[in-house]
């Protein structure tokens, strides 16, 4: 090992470079792997393995700035502990706005008697509804395409800046906020699905209301099995109609998380 050390010309020995390898993966796997615009479940955890370490091999000018001596032994578990939690919360952060969106299309399925139909949602790991998936993917097309994927690395890579990996974080600093922000974004995934849920919701409860009066009239009518596929059918042509606003506002709710992801990476110098 000291050979190639010598050979290579290496900043630092193979060994320190493990250590430093590993705490930079244990941030950076959690991280990518949550993020439910790099494809989840639907692409193999070798590609994302690859991923990982090709962001580390993209972040080792950083590793070679270190100042002081490679962290071993007990230092190292917690460093370790610490580097996972960051970037489980980034993951976290990331993926809260696309649980919104899943959760608006389950709201509008379940208004129009659809909840039933559910299909495997692979960026998110867990079943869905049908205008739930729909909702995801299209986030997902809208995110990329407005070049959210390259805004969270810059905002990932900083992280690294601002916290390195062989640092701790500043237990005595304001940690309310912290905690406060997070539970304010939690909060923000049923507004989420209330908002893009409401036009469709809206309306499919005029139409049950209106079904409601049509039985009042006339109680021989079989209101009950009338009704569903009226309801089906407006609720995609509701959809169908609001599209544009809806994208539109996934966008808003997508900047509010990168807005947010910037400020809680923010909070690791304090």
């Amino acid at each position: 090992m000291n050979s190639l050390y010598n050979e290579f010309g290496l900043p630092l020995p193979p060994t320190d470079l493990m250590v430093l390898v590993a705490l930079t993966l244990a941030r950076t796997v959690p991280a990518l792997f949550m993020n439910p615009f790099l494809g989840g479940q639907l692409v193999s955890t070798r590609i994302k393995m690859g991923l990982a370490m090709a962001f580390t091999i993209i972040l080792l000018p950083m590793l070679f700035a270190i100042d002081k001596p490679v962290p071993q032994g007990v230092p190292f578990f917690f460093l370790m502990i610490k580097e996972v939690v960051i970037g489980v919360t980034i993951g976290f952060i990331t993926s809260v706005v696309f649980l919104g969106f899943g959760a608006a299309g389950r709201l509008v399925d379940t208004q129009r008697g659809a909840n039933m139909a559910e299909s495997m949602v692979y960026q998110l790991k867990e079943r869905a509804s049908v205008f739930g998936n729909f909702y995801v993917q299209v986030a997902i097309v809208v995110f990329l395409i407005l070049d959210g994927h390259h805004l969270f690395i810059s905002a990932f890579i900083r992280s690294f800046e601002i916290l390195p990996v062989w640092e701790f974080p500043n237990f005595t600093g304001p940690g309310e906020p912290i905690v406060t922000d997070l539970a304010r974004l939690t909060a923000d995934l049923f507004t989420i699905a209330i908002q893009l849920g409401a036009p469709a919701v809206i309306t499919l409860f005029v139409t049950d209301v209106s079904f409601g009066i049509v039985n009042r009239a006339s109680p021989q009518v079989n209101v009950f099995n009338l009704s569903q596929p009226v309801k089906m059918f407006l609720g995609i042509v509701m959809i169908v109609i609001v599209l544009r606003i809806l994208i539109d506002q996934m966008q808003v709710w997508m900047g509010t998380m990168l807005a947010f992801l910037g400020k809680a990476i923010g909070y690791l110098g304090q």
